[in-house]
């Protein structure tokens, strides 16, 4: 007996009685042609159970969400369990990552997502982007979120929901016309690395302190006039960008507050302007990179 007839008589045995097996067999002897057949007998060389599995995996591939009803009913009658084709059909789209989020007993999906990419086609309109980023914070194993729906979509009421992951560890918010960072963000305590080249940030949020665990801030080709100085507050920071930045000048002294700098980048007349300072304040920077020698 087919997947869908079992399914129709658990939960239908009045309205959709089972087709017996041989009207199912008389119905593809005469219907079936030559191209039909070859599918058939490579269906029939699956076990039930792995029919049962394809079928379902038909359903979570649908963008009809109603399928996706369906597929959760079927999962639960027959207590299947997730597997990575299913989960990479889900995490392409917002609506599904949210449908699926939202169902009871969920913890195996919930926890699978330790990298999340959010692509242009993440979302289908923009109510989505607000009723994702509710949901966001259940995906408590997630350590990477990439943004690379650039600027067409709205990135700030996900940036603010990231901010409630606890174990984000690395974030991409790079060219997508950000002219400011949410205040927030600064509560993301986990945050190692921090990337948010090709934007329009003329400003950073003032407790960024509070990222006790940033080792890299990438803040390259910005609007960003004079190096923030809550950015020297990241006392554990090691690597800083922020070269192609309309900078004129900066304070040396300042960045001396940051005794674990390894590695900075600089808009190359500042750098060159300040080389010898920067040299005594930040000792254990390496001055001997390509980066620094200049004409």
């Amino acid at each position: 007996m087919g997947f869908f007839s079992k399914i129709r008589q658990w939960f239908l045995p009045n309205e959709m009685p089972p087709v017996s097996e041989k009207t199912e067999l008389e119905i593809l002897e005469e219907e079936a042609q030559p191209m039909e057949t070859e599918v058939l007998v490579e269906e029939n060389s699956l076990s039930e159970e792995e029919q049962q599995f394809a079928q379902i995996k038909q359903l979570i591939a649908s963008d009809d969400m109603s399928n996706h009803e369906l597929a959760a009913m079927f999962m639960l009658g027959l207590e299947l369990e997730w597997d990575d084709e299913m989960y990479g059909m889900v995490e392409q789209s917002a609506e599904k990552m949210t449908f699926w989020a939202e169902k009871e007993e969920n913890d195996a999906f919930l926890n699978h997502f330790e990298q999340l990419i959010i692509s242009p086609k993440f979302f289908g309109q923009y109510s989505e982007i607000a009723t994702f980023a509710a949901i966001l914070p259940k995906f408590k194993r997630i350590e990477e979120l990439q943004w690379k729906a650039k600027h067409y979509w709205n990135q700030h009421p996900v940036l603010v929901a990231a901010s409630e992951l606890p174990n984000l560890k690395r974030l991409y918010v790079e060219d997508c016309r950000m002219n400011f960072l949410p205040e927030s963000l600064t509560n993301a305590t986990s945050l190692e690395e921090l990337y948010l080249s090709n934007n329009k940030l003329t400003e950073m949020p003032a407790d960024l302190g509070q990222l006790v665990n940033l080792r890299i801030l990438d803040l390259t080709s910005n609007e960003l006039k004079n190096c923030p100085r809550s950015v020297c507050d990241i006392k554990r920071l090691e690597v800083l960008k922020m070269q192609h930045n309309p900078m004129v000048d900066i304070e040396p002294r300042m960045l001396g507050r940051l005794y674990r700098l390894r590695d900075l980048e600089l808009p190359e007349v500042v750098a060159k302007f300040n080389l010898d300072n920067l040299k005594d304040w930040l000792p254990d920077v390496d001055f001997d990179k390509p980066y620094w020698k200049f004409d």
